[in-house]
């Protein structure tokens, strides 16, 4: 029974609704055994019939409608790949080596972009602005292949999953970009 009420467990069963189903039963069989100890088998029946029922009856109110003991798994869906969903300013923070820095880039409903990238070595800074076109390309629901064409000729392209509305992870360079207001 110990091995049942240690925390790790606790914690995971009230993650969820079934496990806070399960829960409830483990400490109303606990209460139970505690306070009808001395009860004749037949009240120990009648109140074990009782307590089952009232958690049983609360689990599936709360599974089968939106009450507030239901987990709602859709209350911040993960967007879709869209080029509107890229539309704002986005911000990555990097150290690379004996490099670090931050990039700033806007990218507009036109198609265009336009920021800048501060890059830090050895105690030196330098700030190199850029801009250009930009194009997304959906590969999945949440994932989806960015590609910056700088006007000064070099192009990058960048494969990316969706973390939430404000947040996207590079795939192969694993940083992530988040959205910053202007």
């Amino acid at each position: 029974m110990e091995n049942l009420l240690n925390a790790e467990v606790i914690k995971a069963a009230a993650s969820s609704p079934l496990g806070v189903l399960s829960l409830m039963l483990l400490i109303l069989g606990v209460l139970a055994l505690a306070f009808f100890q001395k009860e004749s088998v037949k009240a120990k029946l009648i109140i074990f019939a009782t307590l089952t029922t009232g958690a049983l009856f609360f689990g599936y109110l709360s599974l089968s409608s939106k009450s507030l003991t239901k987990v709602e798994n859709n209350l911040n869906p993960t967007p879709e790949a869209s080029p509107a969903f890229m539309v704002g300013r986005w911000q990555v923070e990097q150290k690379i080596g004996g490099l670090e820095g931050g990039t700033y880039i806007d990218y507009f409903k036109n198609g265009s972009f336009s920021g800048r990238e501060e890059v830090f070595s050895n105690g030196q800074g330098k700030r190199v602005e850029t801009n250009g076109k930009w194009k997304l390309e959906e590969t999945t629901t949440n994932t989806f292949l960015l590609t910056l064409s700088s006007n000064n000729g070099s192009t990058w392209s960048g494969n990316f999953r969706i973390l939430d509305e404000n947040r996207v992870h590079n795939i192969d360079e694993n940083y992530d970009a988040v959205r910053v207001p202007h």
